[in-house]
């Protein structure tokens, strides 16, 4: 209980938000990766219900990181560095235990952290440059966003060879497209969709916890309200949004209860707090790995 007082009198530092969103991730992430374990399949709506408050404690953390880091370029690389070593692990794995453990998906937290930096970058940027009149700068800025989308148009490119012709396995070529694609990936295949891209974007730009928790409550109803309607939408426009475009991952009303993230962020008092840089770069993928192993024993050795 003193414990709890001491939550609301002086506040969660940032490291604190982001090692409750790990724990939380943690609970979405037994319900999504092991569900052959009966407690987990039994209570598995409960368990990625509560896993909903994570990513928007992660985004909100993040914009605070690009803030107040002392080196921009510094932590775009760590991120990047971050979103191959994930991409590389998974793609690895997928290679050698896809027919045992399962198989990943590539949709990588990294890249959708680093879009949100490289946006807030470049958008800063050209903030600056209207103010300065550089319109040089902008306009470089502006291209710099747009050629955003060609790691997309490339990824699909090079899965469009057929590598079987080189005398290559259907093994050994996805192992190569998903590699390449552990480097390159574009904002269109991030994981939560672009859209939670343009979340932590709006986060950055909205300065405050107050406005933070703003942005989280607009997108939260967004996708409330937009699931229905894409069920239901008739027209060309939703037939678009249906199939043409990621969001309905997350225009649900279960992603929606990620509004329960916005009192824990009004808990933040400014402090940085700890710093386990790597932690977490390294926590993401192997995690995700050890519950589909434990899983796949339980399955082994007492299921049946």
């Amino acid at each position: 209980m003193e414990q709890v007082k001491n939550v609301f009198s002086k506040g969660l530092t940032s490291y604190q938000i982001k090692m409750l969103a790990v724990f939380l991730m943690t609970i979405d992430h037994l319900g999504a990766y092991g569900f052959e374990i009966p407690i987990f399949s039994t209570y598995n709506y409960q368990l990625r219900l509560i896993g909903r408050i994570a990513m928007p404690l992660f985004l909100f953390t993040l914009t605070e990181s690009i803030r107040y880091t002392r080196s921009r370029p510094k932590f775009l690389l760590r991120l990047y560095l971050g979103a191959v070593e994930t991409g590389v692990f998974t793609s690895v794995t997928n290679y050698f235990f896809d027919g045992t453990v399962g198989r990943f998906s590539l949709n990588n937290i990294f890249y959708t952290y680093l879009y949100v930096a490289v946006y807030v970058t470049l958008i800063e940027k050209i903030l600056e440059a209207a103010k300065t009149r550089d319109w040089k700068k902008g306009i470089l800025c502006t291209a710099g966003i747009v050629a955003t989308v060609l790691p997309h148009y490339l990824s699909m490119a090079l899965a469009s060879i057929p590598l079987e012709d080189y005398g290559l396995t259907w093994e050994v070529s996805r192992l190569i497209w998903d590699l390449t694609e552990s480097f390159v990936m574009g904002p269109w295949g991030v994981e939560y969709t672009l859209l939670f891209v343009i979340m932590g974007v709006l986060m950055y730009f909205a300065g405050n916890k107050y406005g933070k928790a703003f942005v989280l409550v607009c997108f939260s109803l967004l996708c409330h309200f937009a699931g229905p309607a894409m069920v239901m939408g008739k027209g060309a426009f939703w037939e678009w949004v249906n199939y043409r475009t990621p969001f309905f991952i997350v225009f649900n009303s279960l992603q929606s209860k990620m509004i329960l993230a916005a009192p824990i962020m009004l808990l933040y008092n400014g402090q940085k707090g700890k710093s386990r840089k790597w932690f977490f770069y390294w926590y993401y993928p192997v995690h995700r790995y050890v519950i589909s192993i434990i899983a796949y024993l339980y399955q082994l050795f007492f299921a049946g």
